[in-house]
């Protein structure tokens, strides 16, 4: 009987062929972007060929595999880092970060325990500081790294609730707006929050919370959370941080803010003055898979006392009796991010925003924001400008949302489709105080002022043929 060797290896020789491949076809992908379609659609029969494949019994030569995943897979998908990707929160990524990628996932190395992954851990520790110096969150603040957004928040709000309810979280409701996310709130199904715990209200200003906090009160509930905005993905709303921060310390209740797409802004100084109070929350969400240009996935949730997430997921308070761990177990100074989170084993996710912030500097993603910033008020401006065009909402943190004057709402869409149907810009709807708009978002560093220029050339243009075709009697 073998004892396995070589059963899931290949020789030094052709891992590096294979590795050097891989690396050339990821540099023809992020140089070659501009001249790609920003996206190649696909019907379910179109991958019929790989949905309907059987398991593979015998093995294929690796490298016409990696030749059918850049051919036949890769490619069927929106190139979100596409310079005419306006459409989402485009996830233009760096090489520094997909580096971070290969190393992390090479090494198979874990940050979750301090004795298994000690050098990743510091890693990750000292990156989380970073960001929370950076959106200006007080000395000794930190965090850890998720997935993404989605369990970011989920995260903070489950510290926040352990730590203002305690054990018995009955009763317990939390406020927001109808601008949060989705994944937020379903963050807060999982967590077990229900209907009538959440408090969904149309503006989350401070005399609205406060109202109906006293009413919760009255009524024998025991409010615990305010759910902020920082940078809404629908249009960049920001809900009113410094006021209330004021609330939520007056009344014993914990800030939470959703910066996922947002609180980068707070690196530049325009930034800083539109998330005024953002350094005054309980916890802050940041999802660098976005406006900090990295690969997915990486979230970040940031508290201003870390010893908050430890003392709601250390792993002593979930022991059914099993005690294997304990080799695992940390010293007096050491940290177990395993324990200041949802996950226990994690990928060793900081290591590509550590790469970038070291090697391109933090002054070069400050300026990348600053272009966004600045191409979204570009966009503002021309729509401003015109006489075909409404400016809807924006431009807020990278985002501008607008109409075309002459149409009802079938006209918006049918520019967005024509738009996207075109394949070098692709951009998006959304609903703005019960109005339908197109919506652009600039972030991308790629994104010129031509490209902003031609698509709003474009929508003019497509907007006059869906508003004749529309008046034209059939």
């Amino acid at each position: 009987m073998s004892d396995g060797a070589g059963w899931l290896e290949l020789p030094p020789e052709r891992m590096r062929e294979l590795g050097h491949r891989v690396v050339d076809l990821v540099v023809d992908h992020l140089t070659g972007l501009r001249a790609q379609p920003v996206r190649t659609g696909a019907a379910p029969d179109d991958l019929r060929h790989v949905l309907d494949e059987p398991p593979p019994e015998q093995p294929a030569d690796p490298g016409l595999l990696v030749e059918f995943l850049t051919n036949e897979v890769l490619p069927r998908s929106l190139r979100l880092g596409h310079p005419g990707c306006l459409a989402f929160i485009p996830s233009a990524s760096n090489f520094l970060g997909v580096l971070g990628d290969l190393l992390a996932s090479g090494f198979n190395t874990s940050p979750g325990a301090w004795p298994v992954g000690a050098g990743p851990a510091a890693v990750e520790l000292v990156t989380a500081r970073w960001l929370a110096d950076l959106l200006g969150l007080p000395e000794g603040a930190g965090g850890v790294f998720t997935p993404g957004g989605t369990l970011a928040n989920l995260t903070a709000i489950a510290a926040a609730r352990d730590d203002r309810l305690g054990e018995d979280a009955s009763g317990g409701v939390l406020y927001c707006s109808d601008q949060t996310h989705p994944a937020v709130l379903r963050a807060c199904r999982v967590l077990g929050l229900g209907r009538d715990q959440v408090r969904v209200l149309p503006v989350l200003d401070a005399a609205r919370v406060l109202a109906a906090v006293h009413a919760d009160r009255a009524a024998g509930l025991r409010p615990f959370l305010v759910l902020a905005n920082a940078g809404t993905t629908s249009a960049g709303a920001i809900d009113p941080l410094p006021e209330l921060a004021a609330l939520s310390r007056a009344e014993g209740l914990w800030l939470h803010v959703d910066g996922a797409h947002g609180a980068a802004a707070a690196l530049t100084e325009r930034g800083r003055t539109a998330l005024r109070g953002l350094g005054e929350a309980d916890s802050v969400v940041i999802d660098p898979h976005k406006w900090l240009f990295q690969p997915y996935e990486i979230g970040c949730v940031l508290v201003r006392d870390p010893e908050v997430l430890r003392r709601a997921f250390t792993i002593d308070r979930f022991r059914a009796g099993a005690d294997y761990l304990t080799a695992s177990r940390p010293a007096a100074a050491e940290t177990n991010l395993s324990d200041h989170g949802v996950q226990f084993t994690t990928a060793a996710r900081a290591l590509k925003l550590w790469l970038s912030l070291k090697g391109f500097g933090v002054a070069a993603f400050r300026a990348a924001i600053d272009h966004g910033l600045d191409q979204a008020e570009h966009v503002a401006a021309r729509v401003a400008a015109s006489h075909e065009l409404d400016l809807v909402a924006g431009p807020s943190l990278g985002i501008v949302c607008l109409r075309y004057r002459h149409g009802p709402d079938e006209v918006q869409t049918a520019i967005c489709r024509t738009i996207n149907d075109s394949g070098g810009t692709f951009i998006a709807t959304t609903t703005v105080d019960g109005v339908l708009a197109l919506r652009l978002c600039t972030i991308n560093p790629r994104t010129t002022r031509a490209d902003l220029d031609g698509v709003l050339t474009a929508i003019v243009a497509a907007g006059r043929t869906a508003n004749s075709t529309r008046l034209t009697p059939r």
